[in-house]
């Protein structure tokens, strides 16, 4: 089942762009596009909605005040060219705000802060997508064996091959699930594939992996909770 989102912008331009990078996303579908709160809410009266991207700087109603008025808000991804909100935003729980121009680069991460939310409407395998060698690349979660960090890049070792990523760890941290571990300062592991360790390290697969000592405790104290 694919998530469902609608776009929401007072600019036909702003509009087409997004739609532009979703087309190939085939986890999301448009729903429809609205020039205003208004044309939005007669949306969200008829249809089930997922995911908005919403401008905030719009004629008739103020995005923020739109999500506020809101009982059951979908997922929602400000996308506005003001930083000013940036804080209300946050405090709407919103999965991200981007700021106009937005780059595809920084939209499929905020979209994949949406495809890795746990409750999704989801009944197939999740995935994200990384940029690698100039292009998006879909990468399923359960392929992912460790990811090791190199500056600003990652190398994701998986089943059967080896991506790397102009990628930060720190953004990887956090949008993957939580089986996905920091492990040491340059290693994040899917717990799931950890064949065996110790209290030094993990075997993955045919690789040791350094446990570091301030990830230690708590990676070694999830871990004991599938212990028989």
């Amino acid at each position: 089942m694919r998530l469902r989102c609608i776009i929401v912008d007072d600019e036909p331009i702003a509009r087409e762009i997004l739609e532009s990078y979703l087309e190939p996303i085939d986890q999301i579908e448009v729903v429809g596009t609205c020039a205003s709160a208004i044309e939005a809410s007669n949306i969200l009266s008829r249809e089930t909605i997922d995911l908005i991207f919403l401008d905030i700087e719009m004629p008739q109603m103020n995005g923020l005040a739109f999500v506020k008025n809101l009982e059951h808000p979908p997922m929602v991804i400000i996308t506005t060219a003001y930083r000013e909100y940036a804080l209300e935003g946050h405090e709407l729980n919103v999965v991200d705000y981007l700021l106009k121009p937005i780059s595809l680069e920084r939209f499929m991460k905020a979209v994949n802060r949406v495809l890795v939310l746990p409750g999704k409407r989801m009944t197939h395998e999740p995935y994200i997508y990384l940029k690698v060698d100039m292009k998006m690349v879909q990468i399923y979660l359960n392929e992912i064996l460790y990811i090791q960090g190199l500056s600003n890049y990652v190398r994701l070792f998986c089943d059967q091959r080896t991506l790397i990523s102009y990628q930060k760890m720190s953004h990887l941290e956090e949008i993957l699930p939580d089986h996905f571990m920091r492990a040491h300062r340059s290693y994040i592991v899917n717990i799931n594939k950890i064949s065996a360790y110790t209290s030094q390290d993990l075997e993955v697969g045919k690789t040791s992996i350094p446990i570091g000592g301030s990830y230690r405790e708590h990676l070694i104290n999830e871990l004991t909770r599938y212990q028989a």
